[in-house]
């Protein structure tokens, strides 16, 4: 069986080294580090075949560093970054392709679990678009010209907030990160705790189940509620993800 295939980007380095907290935290260093125990519990599954965009303090483009994964043949990229505004601003956030609205749901997982895990504001997936409606971001321009399939942008905290510097600045922290990362990454595609990847033929998907006939449940009546109609599936997505956050089973039915 074909191992997944991702690319991991450490943010920044080689010449561009200027973003920094307010005491010793380098976002180029520290990225390395997270790519790099995220690369490891990748591997450890057995199912992943990871490559980093760099593993050393590199300039690179982010033309070149989406050129990398498209050589790869890249089934997830990923550019891992972490965040700076104003001093007060804290928290995780995930950007992910206007052209691949499919990622929202991964971007909001691993927004959600970043900042739950650290115990700060969970700020969401998001997009971020130039005056012409393109990626504002090169990773994900590039990322989406070369067609690989899925890209994200994590911003994990803000290096300028003295407090989430310091927790950057904790190796057991960065390793906890990648750990964070690697579970979201492995729930995605249906991994489980024991590196067995979930055969297709086994899953029942919710469109599935919900076509049960009331005869199959055997202890109690089901009922479902239609909560939405949308004329963009996008939209449709961001009420599933909304509705599983708050622990309701969803599904979603297309138009033929």
């Amino acid at each position: 069986m074909r191992k997944i295939r991702v690319v991991i980007d450490p943010g920044h380095g080689g010449e561009d080294r200027w973003n920094r907290g307010p005491t010793s935290y380098i976002e180029a260093d520290g990225m390395l580090i997270v790519s790099k125990y995220l690369q490891e519990e990748l591997e450890k599954t057995g199912h992943f075949e990871v490559k980093l965009t760099r593993d050393k303090d590199q300039t690179l483009s982010r033309k070149q560093r989406a050129e990398i994964a498209r050589d790869f043949k890249a089934d997830l990229f990923i550019s891992e970054h972490t965040n700076a505004f104003n001093g007060m601003a804290k928290g995780t956030e995930v950007y992910y392709s206007v052209k691949r609205p499919k990622d929202l749901s991964l971007a909001s997982k691993m927004s959600r679990a970043i900042a739950t895990h650290f115990r700060t504001n969970n700020r969401g997936a998001k997009t971020r678009l130039t005056t012409k409606r393109d990626d504002y971001y090169g990773i994900l321009f590039y990322g989406v010209l070369y067609h690989i399939p899925s890209i994200l942008l994590i911003e994990s905290l803000f290096h300028d907030h003295i407090k989430e510097e310091k927790i950057l600045l904790e190796d057991h922290n960065l390793r906890n990160l990648a750990e964070v990362q690697c579970e979201v990454i492995k729930t995605y595609y249906g991994i489980n705790d024991e590196g067995n990847k979930v055969e297709e033929s086994k899953k029942i998907s919710r469109g599935e189940e919900a076509k049960r006939s009331s005869k199959d449940v055997t202890s109690e009546a089901l009922y479902r509620v239609q909560v939405g109609a949308f004329r963009y599936k996008e939209n449709a997505l961001k009420m599933i993800d909304a509705l599983e956050n708050d622990g309701y089973p969803t599904y979603l039915v297309s138009p033929k």
